[in-house]
């Protein structure tokens, strides 16, 4: 992320590349799971998990 960049982050920190992921996919819309790395997560026990919930 560029230096003059507005950071996204609650402590104003520069965005690391996996933060820049993460809020990318939240902005453009996407509720699901998000991995350490800013990677959405599309199946294992996270997914697993939120699918129960959701019907339950």
């Amino acid at each position: 992320m560029a230096s003059n960049a507005r950071s996204r982050r609650w402590d104003k920190k520069p965005e690391t590349d996996a933060d820049t992921r993460f809020f990318d996919l939240r902005e453009a819309g996407y509720t699901g799971p998000i991995d350490q790395d800013g990677y959405a997560v599309a199946s294992g026990p996270a997914v697993d998990i939120l699918r129960r919930l959701a019907g339950a």
